[in-house]
């Protein structure tokens, strides 16, 4: 087929869709949903992905919590001597942190001890959004610029964080923002004894103990030893963490999708059903154009041209819309399903994590199944006998 003639039977297609607007737009309209929702939850599991790749290389390399009847309990800072000495540990920190839930929201807050040898955030990491870091004895608190808008706290403000004993209120005197939006949109950073007396952790005790390797490849031969040398503990690995966020993610994208197949394959049959019922117009049509010269490869072609041109413009309106719905609105309605968050957890914005690859595999998984179905239908309308579709 010449390219003259393949223009001219894709004129045609666009003409034929122009003049049956009412159901182009309703086929297109439907498929274009489909992409959406389909694209849309690809999209979204992709970016909490990256997400959670960039959030697991900001944590140690490995963890160490104690286990108390199969839950995590405080550990001592002492058994940190023990594990000081294992061949490629550079560091053992121990970290004072944990969950405040707030029953005026339903939701937690989480506290982060800072040391007193730790140098201040906009020094370090050149976050700080608002307002200055905190200074250490004078019970101040830096949070995360989302948590202290979703509160709706200012510089100055104080904060009285629920707690097992009294404490004194926290003095809000800046606010930190962050690439990772999982390490800023629900913190809380003070000083370790505030911290301590918050989360009730006792002296000398510590939430886990954040282990630095030297070599991160060792650090399974590291959490092996750890296990050796403190038995009852659970040791977690940066990397161990990172499959399972992926695992997760994964996961929950599956099932909604796997919600998703039945109307799609509903829709699959309608456009099987709307591509086979010809109308009394389209038949007449079809025997003019046969009348004129018109063989039936090209009322084939012209068929298939119509198909084509649906779903490559219902395919590029889907993801259209799926990109908007994700990373400009924040993927309302579809994220809690598979980011799993609290429901303090603001809407913080997606970094988009999408390849060409991955256009392409909902777009060929798409077309592929629309175009095919309509191969038959074509085919009978091109099989129509002139004479007898006259004088249908």
């Amino acid at each position: 087929m010449s390219t003259r003639s393949t223009a001219s039977l894709l004129g045609y297609a666009m003409g034929a869709l122009a003049r049956r607007r009412a159901k182009s737009l309703a086929l297109g309209g439907g498929l274009a949903f489909a992409v959406a929702l389909v694209a849309a939850v690809l999209f979204l599991a992709s970016a909490l992905r990256g997400e959670a790749d960039r959030a697991r290389m900001a944590i140690p390399d490995v963890l160490v919590q104690r286990l108390v009847a199969g839950r995590p309990a405080t550990i001592s800072i002492a058994e940190a001597s023990q594990l000081a000495n294992i061949a490629s540990v550079r560091a053992v920190r121990p970290r004072i942190w944990g969950y405040v839930f707030m029953p005026d929201l339903q939701g937690n807050v989480t506290v982060i001890g800072v040391p007193k040898s730790v140098p201040s955030l906009d020094d370090v990491h050149g976050v700080i959004a608002e307002g200055r870091d905190r200074r250490p004895g004078d019970h101040e608190m830096v949070a995360g610029a989302a948590l202290a808008k979703f509160l709706g706290l200012h510089v100055g403000d104080s904060l009285a964080l629920p707690s097992a004993r009294p404490t004194a209120p926290l003095m809000l005197v800046g606010t930190f923002a962050s690439s990772v939006e999982a390490y800023t949109n629900d913190v809380v950073a003070c000083d370790e004894e505030d911290a301590r007396a918050i989360l009730d952790v006792p002296a000398g005790a510590a939430t886990d103990l954040a282990i630095d390797v030297v070599n991160p490849a060792e650090s399974r031969v590291v959490a092996h030893t750890v296990l050796a040398r403190l038995p009852g503990t659970r040791v977690v690995e940066r990397d161990l963490l990172g499959r399972v966020y992926a695992l997760a993610y994964g996961r929950r994208a599956g099932l909604v999708l796997a919600a998703l197949v039945p109307a799609f394959l509903a829709l699959l049959v309608l456009a099987w059903d709307r591509a086979s019922g010809l109308a009394p117009d389209e038949k007449k049509e079809i025997a003019i154009l046969k009348a004129v010269g018109w063989s039936n490869a090209d009322v084939l072609w012209a068929k298939l041209y119509e198909s084509l041109l649906v779903g490559a413009a219902a395919t590029a309106a889907g993801l259209v819309l799926a990109y908007a719905w994700v990373f400009l609105l924040g993927a309302p309605g579809l994220r809690a399903a598979i980011a799993g968050w609290s429901v303090l957890y603001p809407e913080g914005a997606l970094t988009p994590e999408v390849d060409v690859a991955q256009l392409l595999a909902i777009t060929l998984a798409v077309l592929g199944p629309f175009v095919g179905l309509s191969i038959v239908p074509a085919w009978r309308a091109a099989s129509l006998d002139p004479m007898e579709s006259m004088r249908g």
